[in-house]
């Protein structure tokens, strides 16, 4: 059985749950990606040598950015973890709900 829905596209819940899993691995790549890279920027820093001219307002900010970039990136991946879980679960639309709302909080700690 196939539903109309409100973009004009003829597909099933499946068929969007595929479509939409699809998508949504498309955008985390790319996040990921640039959280990835952000990351690795940030633990470079201590090892330059006016790190350590930073006083401890700045140090906190420092530590913060870590933090957030950190926790954004193993937000990037939970999905993939919900994936293999629920793989042969037959939980799509549950899969791409749950990852979906992740990479937005993930999205929000990164920006």
């Amino acid at each position: 059985m196939t539903t109309q829905v409100s973009d004009g596209r003829d597909e099933s819940a499946d068929e969007r749950s595929d479509r939409n899993w699809a998508e949504l691995l498309q955008e985390l790549r790319v996040m990921q990606m640039g959280v990835q890279i952000l990351t690795g920027f940030l633990l470079t820093l201590p090892f330059q040598q006016r790190f350590g001219d930073l006083d401890t307002f700045q140090t906190g900010v420092y530590l913060t950015l870590v933090a957030l970039a950190v926790l954004s990136t193993g937000l990037f991946v939970t999905p993939v973890s919900l994936h293999r879980a629920l793989f042969r679960k037959h939980r799509k639309t549950a899969l791409v709900t749950m990852s979906d709302r992740i990479a937005r909080v993930g999205g929000s700690t990164s920006s």
